[in-house]
């Protein structure tokens, strides 16, 4: 985990099965309870993610919004279990993809 400013970090360590990809999830942090995940990756990295979450000082359970820059696999695969597991906003700049509530 990078971070960028006090309140944005870069989550690094993501591995793309494809050696030319390259993953980079985000968090914002408005405070403490108020987060923000942009990107949250692959299913299986979740453990991964919720590990660095933590290793930071916050909780997974605090993200309360979801963004996906596009909905490719490597981008969105983890988005709805996260969604399901913790029950978070989610939303996509991908206007050809429509989400449940």
């Amino acid at each position: 985990m990078t971070q960028i400013t006090p309140k944005v970090y870069s989550i690094d360590g993501v591995i793309h099965p494809d050696p030319r990809g390259k993953v980079f999830s985000y968090l914002f942090v408005e405070d403490q309870d108020n987060l923000t995940l942009i990107d949250p990756a692959f299913l299986s990295r979740l453990p991964m993610l919720e590990e660095y979450i933590l290793d930071i000082g916050y909780d997974i359970k605090n993200v309360k919004r979801i963004i996906l820059t596009h909905v490719h696999v490597d981008h969105a695969q983890a988005a709805n279990q996260v969604k399901k597991t913790w029950r978070q906003d989610l939303f996509s700049l991908d206007r050809s993809r429509i989400f449940e509530p």
